[in-house]
């Protein structure tokens, strides 16, 4: 059925419907609507995949909502990861937004990084204390994750309660002591939960999600090995990473340095609401490190919008100004690889090779954990919660699938499981449950510069660009219609640089555009326009007919007033 913006939500049923987040890693948001009222559930962002040059984000559609606004009670927000709040920001720049709520940690981080221009209330919320928001009581409830502060949902409706776990693990040592609230959501599973929406993107490891703390060891066996600077880099948000990290320094006497505005906004933030502890006096700067020897530095970055491989691809081909690698440092990756990423790493590691940074990376070096459930936590969430419907959330296509076969293994009935796409709408009415029509859900492609304008047109424009090349002509022309200067040909960003037969092929196009030019001045009343077309039209037969490739030909033709 076709996605539109003109379906409405049925007045007497409960509506469930994600809106980004499914069959894709983050950019998460859920809309939940009674009666006429709409919850939002997370607001999140992704990092693009190597194949979508010119995109640095991509956010959540907000072309439905923006329709029905006036409906809109609250956003909830469960964590501060960037999939889970990234897109806070952008949901105000499009709509308004009365309230919105969550734990201290995310509340605090959301109201540093928001220039908050339509008066929404940001209220903290206290865990296990019911709010009434219209037709809805909401409860917040500790879970486990690598970032502070993080919760799950239960959500109370007409129908049955609700319970989404956002991102969770089960971490039995967690680094902050406070433990995954089990004796709530076990309550909450006695008394009947009607749905339960849980967290899919690591079903595919087996057993339990080990404990945070695990990369502690490690980590300081990796920073105490380096002769050199020891640079640690991680996503923005890992609260509980940077508290290691930062014990590290501590025992190792080395100097912090955090890099990256991501980094520093999550670090101020966790200070302020006491979820980061430390001597100040191991606090250091740019400058400041200049000053002291290089085993005794530990740098820890992150990128923008906190995304670790940007930041680890910057550092390998030396793209920061004021962070520049050398041999003998030592560079950790405390974070995963994303299945779109893959091949990009493998050149980033090659590139550190060749510079003689000693590269670790990733959980196979256990310098790295995932704050995702593995498919024992995932049973175990079921087991205590016992829903009676379920939708497997927040993961890639497989995720999602391989998370809704697990549950029906462990007993649930197909029929009662719904593994949704963006878009799709769950209705439940008298606790029967079935999925209706469709609502637009495409993501937004977001770029720093052009803000939302990049479309995909634009972005297969730049794939094309890329392994094709493109093949720039000048020439300057006298008003008396004589070649003054030229022709200069320039090509960037193709393969047949390197070929042998491209020599051959920019002699022949220089002697091609000669004869074009030649040709352009015996036409009767001949303009600019027309020279470019002829130059352009010789260009592409003399390059595609000796070259297998077909570059993008810009010809730019200058005009000089001659006496």
């Amino acid at each position: 059925m076709a996605a539109n913006t003109s379906t409405d939500l049925k007045y007497d049923r409960l509506s469930i419907v994600p809106l980004g987040g499914q069959s894709e890693l983050g950019q998460v948001l859920w809309m939940i609507s009674y009666a006429g009222e709409i919850l939002l559930v997370d607001a999140g962002a992704a990092y693009p995949s190597e194949d979508m040059p010119g995109v640095d984000l991509l956010l959540p559609n907000t072309n439905f909502l923006e329709t029905h606004q006036d409906r809109i009670k609250a956003l909830l927000l469960t964590n501060g990861h960037e999939e889970h709040s990234g897109g806070v920001s952008y949901l105000l720049n499009h709509l308004n937004i009365p309230q919105i709520m969550g734990p201290r940690f995310v509340t605090t981080l959301v109201s540093q990084g928001l220039k908050n221009s339509n008066n929404t209330a940001i209220e903290t919320v206290e865990m296990n204390h019911p709010y009434q928001i219209g037709n809805f009581e909401i409860e917040w409830i500790r879970v486990n994750d690598a970032i502070a502060d993080a919760c799950a949902l239960r959500i109370g409706t007409p129908e049955g309660d609700i319970i989404y776990t956002s991102s969770f693990k089960l971490d039995q040592t967690p680094v902050d002591n406070r433990l995954l609230d089990f004796n709530q959501l076990a309550k909450l599973g006695d008394e009947g939960v009607l749905l339960l929406i849980s967290d899919s993107s690591g079903v595919e490891a087996a057993g339990y999600t080990a404990s945070e703390k695990i990369v502690g060891p490690n980590l300081e066996k990796h920073i105490a090995n380096a002769k050199g600077r020891a640079v640690v880099v991680l996503p923005g948000t890992n609260t509980h990473r940077l508290q290691i990290l930062f014990d590290l320094a501590q025992k190792l006497n080395r100097k912090v340095v955090l890099y990256g505005d991501t980094l520093l906004q999550t670090a101020v933030v966790a200070v302020i609401t006491g979820n980061l502890t430390y001597d100040r006096k191991i606090e250091s700067s740019l400058e400041d490190i200049k000053k002291l020897k290089d085993n005794e530095v530990l740098i820890v970055a992150t990128g923008p919008e906190g995304d670790a491989f940007k930041a680890l691809h910057n550092l390998a081909y030396d793209k920061y100004d004021d962070v520049k690698l050398k041999a003998g440092d030592t560079v950790v990756y405390s974070s995963d690889i994303t299945p779109g990423r893959s091949r990009q790493m493998a050149m980033v590691l090659d590139q550190f090779l060749a510079r003689d940074i000693h590269a670790v990376h990733g959980t196979r070096q256990n310098v790295h954990v995932s704050s995702h459930p593995a498919q024992e936590d995932l049973k175990f969430m079921l087991s205590i919660i016992k829903p009676q419907l379920f939708v497997p959330a927040l993961g890639e296509g497989r995720h999602i699938m391989q998370h809704a076969q697990l549950a029906i293994d462990w007993g649930m009935p197909p029929e009662s499981v719904f593994p949704l796409q963006n878009g799709e709408i769950l209705e439940i009415y008298d606790g029967n449950a079935s999925v209706g029509n469709e609502i637009e859900a495409t993501g937004v492609l977001y770029n720093r510069d052009q803000g939302e304008r990049v479309t995909t047109f634009s972005v297969k424009e730049r794939i094309v660009l890329s392994i094709e090349g493109v093949v720039t002509i000048g020439i300057v022309v006298g008003t008396n219609r004589d070649l003054l200067s030229g022709p200069t040909i320039e090509a960037n960003g193709s393969g047949f640089l390197r070929s042998e037969t491209w020599q051959k092929v920019k002699t022949d196009l220089h002697k091609a555009v000669l004869d074009a030019h030649a040709f352009w001045r015996t036409t009767k009343d001949p303009d600019m326009s027309s020279l470019r077309s002829q130059v352009r039209e010789v260009a592409n037969k003399t390059i595609r007919g000796q070259l297998q490739s077909k570059p993008v030909v810009q010809v730019l033709v200058h005009e000089l007033a001659t006496g």
